[in-house]
């Protein structure tokens, strides 16, 4: 299989559209009977995302690819000789095919109506960034582990293991409850890490999260440990 990524450019102000409204009249009333004309989706405005989805699927379903009906922002092209998927989160794309020479000849007819930045092999999907093997895909998200280690407040030693091997029962003893904002800062930026790139995590954030309105100084050791053995691995 053959993969790449095309991080499309200014993809809004490359989409074009044609859609009508009327004027606000209380405060221009001179527009008034008049309407008004909008050719490009403006960022940040609610309409942009929908307005550049429909201009890139016009495109690519003038190019043979169908929107599958799992994910309409997964599309596919098929003939008897090749098969070409195609993966659009906003403006960052993804191809995979079983032919080099049908890549080819789609990142010819894209860039004629598109202004794209090409790379051949996938570096970043979503955040997450990609480094493709044989036989194998790792992912990983240094950018965001190296700021949860850099905005920890507190020193933190490297640990072999997420939680440490003690009953679950003695882990929280009776304490004081302390301010919980931190606390949670720090989980809410583990569940991003868990969710994309480090499953191994998931356990040691759960519980810490069932815990993350009270947390005792007994939870912040524990979430000391959790960091330490981020920092390490």
């Amino acid at each position: 299989m053959f993969t790449c990524d095309f991080p499309l450019k200014d993809c809004l102000v490359q989409s074009h559209t044609k859609r009508s409204s009327t004027p606000p009249v209380d405060f221009l009333p001179e527009l008034r009977g008049k309407a008004l004309c909008l050719k490009k989706a403006l960022y940040g405005m609610g309409q942009a995302g929908w307005f550049w989805w429909k201009f890139l699927s016009g495109i690519l379903g003038w190019m043979g690819f169908v929107a599958t009906g799992v994910d309409q922002s997964l599309y596919i092209f098929w003939n008897e000789e090749a098969v070409i998927a195609i993966w659009v989160h906003v403006d960052d794309g993804d191809v995979i095919s079983n032919l080099l020479d049908k890549v080819s000849d789609f990142k010819t007819a894209l860039c004629a109506e598109l202004d794209i930045k090409w790379s051949d092999k996938v570096q970043q999907i979503v955040g997450l960034e990609c480094a493709i093997g044989e036989g194998e895909v790792a992912i990983a998200q240094q950018r965001l582990t190296n700021s949860i280690l850099n905005a920890y407040p507190r020193p933190v030693l490297r640990r072999d293991s997420p939680l440490p091997t003690l009953p679950m029962g003695s882990l929280v003893p009776d304490e004081a409850i302390l301010d919980p904002t931190p606390f949670q800062s720090v989980i809410r930026s583990l569940a991003y890490l868990v969710g994309g790139s480090r499953p191994d995590l998931a356990f040691a954030m759960n519980y810490l999260a069932h815990h993350s309105m009270g947390p005792t100084a007994a939870h912040w050791d524990l979430l000391d440990h959790v960091i330490g053995y981020l920092l390490k691995t």
